[in-house]
């Protein structure tokens, strides 16, 4: 099947080529092999050898699967990432910016007083930095808001336009690892370099342009305002911009010239900032919707749609309700391909090709009508090149089968339960839970779902902490303290308990401090097996912070391995 399949892949490179179709055949003519995909996945193995970290098999392998987010081997994305005085320089800057960060009782504090208007206070410090809204507006934008699935609907957007030749910025949040990561260049984290240049620039004349001591953009809006800086002096042609919180209120929701809109799929969520109903949450989301644009989405509750139904007739604009992804694999062509499609495409791939597509036909790059069902091989490797890490994402490493997944809402945990238990179904080896769920939010739904995706051997909860000593600087959160987060651990392996008691099933749950010390823990209860027999299957979620701190913890451990070795 694989081998039938490949002819649809189109080779990656920086400028993408169009798979030909050939005469009296709806067969792409192959462009790559699939003995030259294999031979290019050996060639790259070799050279990288024993020396690749986690790190660099989670971000942007060079070569995808057909189903995108399960991968063996990869490159980092970050060419500076081996450059001492670079990374010196930008963590020197990451640890300026964790100051702009609030802790938990200024959060709380701010949310009983008087709703400070985030718009206008984030124009106030973009045109401060020396860059006025007008110039902003220069820039094009598509702007998505949602629940779940927000992240991949632009991560997919941004993979379809860049297939057609169109240079991409891409803002997102939050990260695993690096800040880096809420800011990309054609698919690409910012370079190290680039993000220390352009947040001293904004820093400093921010500081210097001060009213009195407290004056400064807080860590998101700073960094939003970072992000039109770098897409302005990369001058690209289209932002995919991913909302924080809400939409109404947002940061990124200054821009005024969007044409394009995505809604994604609705579920309570901070329910203390966007009320505490679906159609209070889907008016707070709804609020990106411009005066003409095309609003696409595919939000299925009749009670949020008529919401955003409402809130389209006001600004004059266009809704779509797109239609399912695989209503696009109904060909003779492409059906056979429907069933090596990964959930990241499946769920949020119809969105993505109109999106992509209502930009590049109101930009005059590609004629196109609003929800119409088109497929072609540029749009289907925009699809399948798409990586988008810690998302339904397999890594084998050291044994262990890593089931990455940053969910921590109702609705992504069921598609992140749905998969793994689809994942293991037929392992018999053991299966073990690595959980955390940061913030004041409700958790007690996701262990539920969690309890019934199989018997877990070992579940872990832990804070999103790599080491008791302090994480990197890109992973410090200011909001909770390590001890705060170990408290919260340990209510959430008490519920946990509670839920194992009330089912009568045996507790196999335990507190670790650090994601070293879980680690540590799982290979000393099942060592480390050779080759692939007896993996470990290790599902990590429940928070991207947690995956970030996962994936750092399991670098330290093979570096100190390594160097005890020698």
């Amino acid at each position: 099947m694989t081998a039938r399949l490949v002819s649809h892949l189109v080779r990656r490179s920086r400028k993408p080529r169009s798979l030909v179709v050939g005469t009296g055949s709806t067969y792409c003519t192959v462009k790559t092999t699939l003995s030259t995909v294999r031979m290019q996945r050996m060639e790259h193995l070799a050279v990288l050898g024993a020396g690749v970290t986690l790190a660099e098999r989670v971000f942007n392998p060079p070569l995808q699967a057909v189903n995108g987010n399960h991968c063996s081997g990869n490159s980092h994305s970050c060419g500076d990432n081996n450059n001492k005085d670079t990374n010196a320089a930008f963590e020197l800057a990451i640890k300026q910016l964790n100051f702009l960060q609030s802790n938990d009782a200024a959060i709380w504090k701010s949310k009983t007083s008087a709703r400070v208007d985030t718009k206008a206070d984030t124009i106030k410090y973009l045109e401060r930095s020396g860059l006025p809204l007008e110039t902003v507006e220069r820039l094009s934008f598509i702007h998505v808001a949602g629940t779940k699935g927000k992240g991949s609907v632009c991560c997919l957007t941004e993979s379809l336009l860049r297939h057609q030749g169109v240079r991409t910025g891409f803002f997102s949040s939050p990260h695993m690892l690096s800040t880096t990561e809420r800011i990309r260049i054609d698919g690409q984290l910012l370079a190290k370099d680039k993000f220390t240049e352009q947040f001293w620039k904004v820093y400093n004349r921010l500081w210097d342009r001060r009213e009195h001591d407290h004056d400064m953009p807080a860590y998101f809006k700073f960094l939003t305002i970072l992000g039109f800086h770098v897409f302005i002096a990369e001058n690209v042609d289209v932002v995919i911009l991913e909302v924080g919180i809400g939409g109404e209120h947002d940061c990124t929701n200054i821009v005024r010239n969007v044409r394009t809109v995505g809604i994604t799929s609705l579920g309570l969520e901070h329910t203390e900032l966007l009320g505490c109903t679906l159609p209070e949450i889907a008016w707070q989301k709804a609020g990106i919707i411009k005066t003409g644009s095309n609003v696409f989405t595919h939000v299925s509750q009749p009670e949020c749609l008529e919401v955003i139904r409402q809130r389209t007739q006001e600004h004059s604009a266009t809704l779509y309700e797109v239609p399912p992804t695989e209503d696009y694999f109904r060909s003779d062509a492409y059906a056979p391909i429907w069933q090596t499609l990964s959930q990241l495409i499946r769920l949020n791939g119809s969105l993505a090709i109109q999106l992509a597509c209502d930009w590049l036909s109101q930009s005059g790059k590609r004629a196109h009508t609003p929800n119409e069902v088109r497929m072609d091989p540029q749009l289907l490797g925009g699809l399948i090149s798409t990586h988008w890490p810690g998302r339904c994402q397999i890594v084998e490493w050291h044994g262990m089968r890593l089931h990455l997944d940053g969910a921590h809402t109702l609705e992504s945990m069921e598609v992140c339960t749905d998969w793994f238990e689809k994942s293991v179904r037929d392992s018999v080896n053991p299966k073990i839970l690595i959980f955390n769920r940061t913030g004041q939010s409700d958790f007690a739904p996701l262990l539920k779902l969690l309890n019934r995706t199989c018997a877990f051997d070992m579940v872990c909860f832990v804070p999103n902490l790599a080491t008791s000593t302090p994480n990197a600087p890109s992973q410090v959160m200011v909001r909770f303290s390590p001890q705060m987060q170990v408290e919260r651990a340990r209510t959430i392996a008490t519920a946990w308990s509670d839920l194992c008691a009330t089912e009568k099933q045996k507790d196999a749950g335990q507190v670790y401090e650090t994601l070293t010390d879980a680690f540590t823990a799982i290979w000393q209860r099942f060592p480390p097996a050779t080759g692939n027999d007896g993996q470990l299957e290790v599902l990590v979620t429940g928070s991207i912070h947690l995956l970030g701190a996962a994936i750092s913890a399991l670098d330290l451990i093979d570096g100190l391995r390594c160097r005890t070795n020698k």
